[in-house]
């Protein structure tokens, strides 16, 4: 191996372990190994591929929630106590897989969607168990939720948010209307 190939596997072996470490923006580091390895080769210094399907399988158990969540309220025997208590469960563990994956530019929209879908249901279940599901009430519910929708889709610059609000109260009051 000459000098030159020498210093180049040193340079991307340090690239790897600020990308590792965080010394510098993830980005920069994907630059610079890509400009040192002229575009070929981006594995990780342990020669595991980037973690594409760690991000699908996660994603995968995120939205498995929100059907297990369907389930348990609709298709349980259990009481009002224990599936409020299943139902929140889930909204902390997304909450919580939110903050583990900020980071993670992929995983953290189904973070966001499940939390939203999961919060949906609980509060129609909520709203229906705790007062007795009248139509007003459940609009009221619904209106809050396309609210919040399109709040979090202004505030955090999220299209699919800010779109879902305003197609939720567009269709709320077309419900409403007929």
């Amino acid at each position: 191996m000459d000098t030159k190939s020498q210093k180049t596997n040193i340079i991307i072996n340090e690239i790897h372990f600020w990308k590792q470490n965080k010394m510098l923006p993830e980005q920069y580091c994907d630059y610079l190994l890509a400009l040192y390895n002229q575009g070929e080769d981006l594995e990780d210094t342990d020669g595991k591929p980037s973690s594409l399907w760690g991000a699908y399988f996660s994603s995968a158990l995120l939205i498995a929630l929100i059907p297990f969540s369907l389930f348990v309220i609709y298709f349980t025997e259990l009481s009002f106590v224990l599936q409020t208590a299943i139902l929140a469960g889930f909204v902390v563990l997304l909450i919580f897989a939110g903050i583990y994956y900020s980071k993670k530019e992929m995983v953290l929209p189904v973070v966001y969607i499940a939390t939203a879908l999961i919060l949906l249901i609980y509060s129609v279940h909520l709203s229906d168990a705790v007062l007795h599901g009248g139509k007003l009430t459940t609009y009221i519910v619904l209106f809050c939720n396309c609210f919040l929708w399109t709040l979090a889709g202004l505030y955090l610059r999220l299209i699919y948010f800010t779109i879902a609000g305003a197609a939720g109260f567009l269709i709320l009051i077309v419900s409403i209307v007929i």
